[in-house]
């Protein structure tokens, strides 16, 4: 089919997919030209933009009922899912059936998720994935999902069961947790389930993607102020795990080394930091959330954090990871009484030094 078609053509593909019957090699061809005009990031078309409505009830209809062409019209939600004014759109769309207490379009698309369907599962987990970005629809589409405790439950055995032909097709489940994490319910949920403990080994995998997930994971779930003890227990051993991917080849004496948990004890000469700017600050935000509480710093302290971050600091390329990493240092090395509070978050801090210390990290950062 030629690059390029008259808009009243394209017209009639989108109206199509709207309707039952059709030639089905024609549907295929159509889907496949939708595919490449929706996945242009420089411009949009006005013949989509113009027929949006109709444009995803036809995708949906087709992801709902042709498992043929299924994988190609997710694929076109996702290319239209990636735009901002396009994931409202489809939002807008989802909701006028959610309101009217119609969940099965959610149901029905979420059924693909299983070891049936690998490659259409990619797909609809991309999907999600842009859906649930923001918390607010991540709520709307955690909501649709019905039996909400066994399709996490799904979704996890998919993840953590080894599957060496197909497994790379379910490794945006982890993206899609972290976005779900960050609801209270979804994190509480995690962690009193035993799922929480599955997702450790994935931490220091060569699998960007699934590392990525976790860590992101993870680090919502640190919000859950009334966890941070478990959290840092030696029983779930949670801080060596977050302390691994920021540290490096540094040799510690034998004194130091002592302070550190063995896994973080005489690492190799060729121990690589996370490579990743945005998991090295989720995970240094991770441990200052799990250093919000007086127990929990001593914990964090006796562990021998300071010598991981400090050498660390010294290492990282990135001035405002730099930062990050300062101010998390400087919560760990002030006394109890310099801090004055059980919990930071009950700290105060008045407006005027609020803006002062904005503008010291902004001249910091210049």
């Amino acid at each position: 089919m030629d690059s390029e078609i008259p808009h009243h053509l394209l017209l009639v593909m989108v109206h199509s997919l709207t309707v039952d019957g059709g030639d089905p090699k024609l549907k295929i061809d159509f889907l496949q030209y939708l595919l490449l005009v929706t996945a242009d990031k420089h411009k949009e078309n006005k013949v989509i933009i113009d027929n949006i409505d109709e444009l995803l009830r036809g995708l949906f209809k087709v992801l709902e009922t042709d498992r043929t062409n299924a994988n190609e019209a997710c694929l076109c939600l996702v290319n239209i899912s990636s735009r901002e004014n396009g994931l409202k759109k489809i939002m807008s769309f989802l909701n006028s059936y959610i309101s009217s207490n119609d969940l099965g379009i959610i149901s029905k698309t979420i059924r693909y998720i299983d070891q049936k369907t690998p490659e259409i599962a990619s797909s609809v987990l991309k999907l999600l994935c842009n859906l649930t970005r923001e918390k607010n629809h991540a709520i709307q589409v955690y909501e649709a999902f019905g039996d909400q405790t066994t399709t996490l439950e799904s979704f996890m055995k998919l993840f953590i069961t080894r599957d060496v032909e197909h497994e790379t097709n379910y490794d945006y489940i982890s993206y899609l947790l972290s976005n779900l994490c960050q609801l209270h319910e979804v994190r509480m949920w995690l962690m009193n389930s035993g799922n929480f403990q599955k997702l450790l080994p994935f931490l220091n995998v060569n699998n960007s993607l699934r590392r990525a997930g976790v860590i992101m994971t993870i680090k919502n779930c640190c919000f859950e102020l009334e966890k941070h003890e478990w959290l840092l227990s030696e029983d779930l051993d949670l801080l060596p795990r977050l302390l691994l991917p920021l540290a490096g080849p540094e040799q510690f004496d034998e004194e130091d080394n002592e302070k550190l948990p063995l896994d973080l004890q005489y690492l190799p000469d060729d121990k690589e930091r996370e490579p990743d700017s945005d998991l090295r600050l989720a995970l240094l935000q991770a441990l200052t959330q799990l250093s919000a509480k007086r127990n929990c710093r001593e914990i964090i302290r006796d562990q021998g954090t300071y010598l991981i971050l400090r050498e660390f600091h010294k290492w990282e390329p990135n001035m405002e990871l730099k930062l990050v990493c300062e101010n998390l240092v400087d919560i760990l090395i002030k006394t109890e009484d310099e801090i004055g509070a059980d919990n930071f978050h009950d700290i105060d801090v008045p407006e005027d030094l609020i803006d002062k210390f904005k503008k010291m990290d902004e001249a910091y950062l210049s």
